[in-house]
């Protein structure tokens, strides 16, 4: 009898452990509805969101599935359900799947879009795929946040797309901080990461695992099968600053950056295929620190160079603190395929800083060629983009927008800033008025061409300081044959400048600039043509246009000064304009600081003539500091300069700059920091 009630009470026991095996359950609900059921659902339980489009998300998600059963949170059509706003989604617990929703121009609230933790509770063995998050910036580019932060361990994101990161910030970020987030094991597969702007400055990475600090703990974050295209934020498109991380089998297409071994060792970059097609500074693996693994690489017509060639081993700062250069050692680089790439350097940044040679690097069976018959193989396109990204929304190569030719005029006395801001994108504006006089200012956010039928002065007379021109999000303006009057109307308010950037600005512009004259600013903060602060120009080409009679500056793009290596335009180009009565300083160019991961910006000066500009002392007529590449030529300088410099440079010794076939009749010097300025043809009397 003892023996049979012993027997019923192990089987009792037994039942009690053994989960019901209830069918799961589907819930169709909205958007604010799904962490209600999450506190309710069971392992399998589906959380269908009904489609639509959700605005000002701040959402909390925590539950908790099984291996074999997870909670899934899914879209009720893939793609349609829509998030924007401000919006942030944050994920805790274990075992839950987010699938097919679409992040459509959804502001950061937080560190990221979407955070795998709640406060100090992380997620584990959760899975995002199937989404697609575009265009998710804050309304300002230099304010940090991310698309993505993984924190926790087993973590995936799969087959999705994030496109459109403007801002500073990681596009993805593998969050390491706290024990809970080491040996994570998270997997990164099959993700589309779209094409990034050059952002001109340090902190715009694609992604990045770990950091400094971090740089001897183990991540093993795995990143497998993704395409990266045209991903140009910074110098370091996948940046690993943590150890014993895998990189493989990845396809990097045209990128002007490179995969970074920054930090940290035991990291392997595997079977990746890198492909520059010759686009400037596209690169491919730069290695610091040790016991690393470059092996069956393809590297393919790379154009970069220094931080960003084809291979950079990096020289080392002796007893180098974590967040500097550490001393590469133990490092394997074998099997790789390097065709008809500029640069392979085993003296990457060597410097009075850097003075530590790599030791005992095994550069083995590679192959180094850029003859037609060791050609590589590479994958089609098409099978770079098959099974990348949102299954609903599949990645296609970056292509200009076409805009219908459309012809739009505006005669004397018509409403022009209302005209322009009516104007169909990509279309010509042809002013046929002789003057028009505006209470504010003319916003260019769109692509415009404006032209005149004959000469047209515009001037500004408003009650609120402004531009005469506004460049807002969405510029891209080409410009020839007006005139910027900024003479002060009495009883009104000075215009602050020709043409300049929106204070809130988070995309980049263009602007072309042709026979124009800019006169009359007469402030000394004030400016003919300005880059503002936060502000970032793809490029500026100015030509064949005058500049006469100003206290202020004349073409300011020096708006950046924390000397962080920021700047506000990649590509300017100043070729045969003439600049004449200047108090302020004529060209003023500014990048400080000493980072190095931004190539620019790219300055070409030629043709230019300056006469009785910028005399006071300690002025300069051109302040060009910190371009990476410069080039001035043909210019003359009469009666300029005189109480300072002609040419103000404080280069760096990397920077690539010459100074030739220029003169200067009456005017000051080229003042230097380094005798690595090159200066040829150039004629003092």
């Amino acid at each position: 009898m003892r023996t049979f009630k012993l027997v019923v009470l192990v089987i009792l026991n037994c039942l009690l452990v053994i989960p019901m095996t209830a069918e799961a359950r589907e819930y169709v609900v909205s958007l604010s509805e799904v962490s209600d059921c999450l506190r309710k659902a069971q392992p399998g339980d589906r959380i269908v969101i009904r489609q639509g489009t959700y605005t000002d998300n701040m959402l909390k998600w925590q539950g908790s599935g099984t291996a074999q059963h997870p909670v899934t949170i899914e879209a009720q059509q893939p793609g349609m359900v829509v998030l924007s706003g401000k919006t942030s989604v944050q994920v805790a617990g274990e075992y839950l799947t987010i699938r097919g929703l679409y992040f459509k121009g959804a502001v950061p609230t937080r560190r990221g879009v979407i955070d795998f933790a709640i406060g100090n509770r992380y997620a584990y063995n959760c899975r995002l795929t199937d989404c697609v998050m575009d265009d998710c910036n804050t309304p300002r580019r230099d304010v940090v946040s991310s698309y993505i932060v993984l924190s926790g361990r087993h973590n995936r994101v799969d087959h999705c797309s994030l496109t459109g990161k403007c801002t500073l910030g990681v596009t993805l970020l593998v969050n390491l901080n706290g024990e809970e987030c080491l040996e994570n094991y998270h997997q990164i597969d099959h993700n589309y990461f779209g094409p990034r702007d050059v952002y001109g400055s340090n902190g715009a990475e694609t992604m990045r695992i770990g950091t400094s600090q971090q740089s001897y703990l183990s991540s093993r974050t795995v990143v497998e099968n993704n395409l990266f295209e045209r991903c140009n934020g910074e110098v370091e498109v996948i940046s690993v600053k943590s150890s014993d991380n895998i990189i493989r089998r990845n396809v990097l297409l045209e990128c002007e950056g490179v995969v970074a071994l920054r930090h940290g060792r035991r990291n392997l970059v595997e079977q990746n295929c890198f492909i520059g097609n010759h686009r400037r500074n596209t690169g491919g693996v730069r290695i610091v620190d040790a016991d690393h693994r470059v092996v069956d690489n393809t590297f393919y017509q790379l154009a970069g160079s220094r931080f960003f060639s084809a291979l950079g081993v990096m020289y080392a700062v002796p007893n180098s603190l974590p967040n500097r250069y550490v001393m590469v050692k133990d490092v394997t680089i074998s099997g790789n395929t390097f065709f008809d790439c500029k640069s392979i350097d085993m003296e990457t940044g060597k410097d009075p800083e850097r003075t530590v040679a790599p030791q005992n690097v095994n550069f083995a069976d590679n192959i180094i060629s850029s003859h037609a018959k060791d050609m590589p193989k590479l994958p089609s396109n098409q099978v770079m983009r098959k099974g990348r990204g949102a299954s609903w929304q599949r990645p296609e190569p970056p292509v200009a927008p076409h805009y219908p030719q459309v012809t739009v005029t505006c005669p004397q006395g018509a409403d022009v800033v209302a005209l322009i801001k009516s104007a169909p994108a990509g279309s010509t504006v042809v002013l046929q008025g002789s003057e028009y006089v505006l209470q504010e200012s003319i916003v260019i956010d769109k692509p415009l061409t404006i032209r005149t039928a004959a000469t047209t002065v515009l001037r500004y007379a408003g009650d609120h300081v402004a531009n005469i021109m506004t460049i807002a999000n969405g510029g891209r303006l080409d410009i020839s044959g007006i005139v910027f009057d900024g003479v002060l109307t009495p009883g009104k308010r000075l215009a602050h400048a020709g043409i300049a950037t929106a204070s809130d600005m988070y995309r980049t512009y263009s602007l072309k600039v042709k026979d124009c004259i800019f006169r009359n600013f007469n402030e000394s903060g004030h400016a003919a043509i300005r880059g503002g602060k936060a502000t970032f120009a793809d490029s500026v080409v100015i030509s064949h246009c005058e500049f006469y009679d100003i206290s202020g500056n004349g073409i300011d793009y020096s708006a950046e000064r924390d000397d962080k290596g920021r700047y506000n335009a990649d590509d300017i180009i100043i070729e045969d304009c003439r600049f004449h009565r200047f108090l302020g300083i004529p060209v003023n160019i500014y990048r400080g600081g000493s980072d190095e991961s931004t190539a620019g910006p790219y300055v070409s000066i030629s043709g230019c003539t300056f006469s009785d500009c910028c005399n006071r002392q300690r002025g300069s007529v051109m302040r060009l500091i910190g371009p990476q590449l410069m080039d001035v030529s043909r210019c003359n300088f009469i009666n300029s300069g005189c109480g300072g410099a002609s040419i103000r440079l404080d280069e760096a010794i990397w920077e690539d700059i010459t100074i030739h076939d220029c003169t200067f009749e009456h005017s000051g010097r080229i003042m230097t920091s380094t005798d690595r300025v090159k200066t040829y043809n150039n004629i003092t009397k």
